[in-house]
This record gives C-alpha cells, sequence and structure tokens, in this order.
C-alpha cells in the first residue's frame, strides 16, 4: 500500500491549507483552537466564505454544490481545515437537513 500523496494531492493539500489560513479570519480560528465559544456570527461568517468558495459541502453531489473530488482530496479537505482550526460545517445542516 502506497501512503504517499501524490504531485497533484500535494498541490491540493497546499491549496486547502493556503486558502483555510488566509481566508477564514484568524480571530474566528483562534478562539476554536483555544476551545472559546465562537458564537453564531463565526460559524455564520467561515459558513459563508466555505459557501462562496463551493467548499462547505464537497461532499455533496456536484449538482447541488459538492465537488467531484476522490475519497483522498475529501480527506485532505478535512485534514486542512482541522489543522486551520475552522469551525467545521454544521453536521446537522451538512449531513442530515441539506440532503
Amino acid at each position: 500500500m502506497n501512503l504517499a500523496l501524490t504531485d497533484e494531492e500535494l498541490a491540493f493539500r497546499d491549496e486547502m491549507r493556503t486558502f483555510f489560513t488566509t481566508q477564514i479570519p484568524a480571530e474566528i480560528r483562534e478562539r476554536y483552537a483555544r476551545g472559546e465559544v465562537v458564537g453564531k456570527e463565526g460559524f455564520i461568517e467561515s459558513q459563508r466564505i466555505l459557501n462562496a468558495n463551493g467548499l462547505a459541502t464537497p461532499h455533496w453531489p456536484v449538482e447541488w454544490g459538492g465537488r467531484d473530488w476522490t475519497p483522498v482530496q475529501k480527506h485532505i479537505w478535512l485534514d486542512e481545515l482541522q489543522l486551520a482550526s475552522v469551525p467545521e460545517p454544521l453536521a446537522f445542516n451538512t449531513g442530515m437537513v441539506g440532503p
């Protein structure tokens, strides 16, 4: 089994890392990382940024705003989202209400 990322996957990882650390406000990420209350406004702001860039629901079908990503890309997206301390899209909304 080869667990190394391909050059394309490495580039994708770098793209996700850069996006999450430059587009989501540092204040939101820092508060979230410290386990502090981000509040409704923080979640809404980060969700709007993710939505505007097609990064809120990549696991959905493409016709409903999802991405045609590989399982590895989906894993990288979630990994980098968490590493950057970006509040994850609310599971109730993206996994239950939306579908």
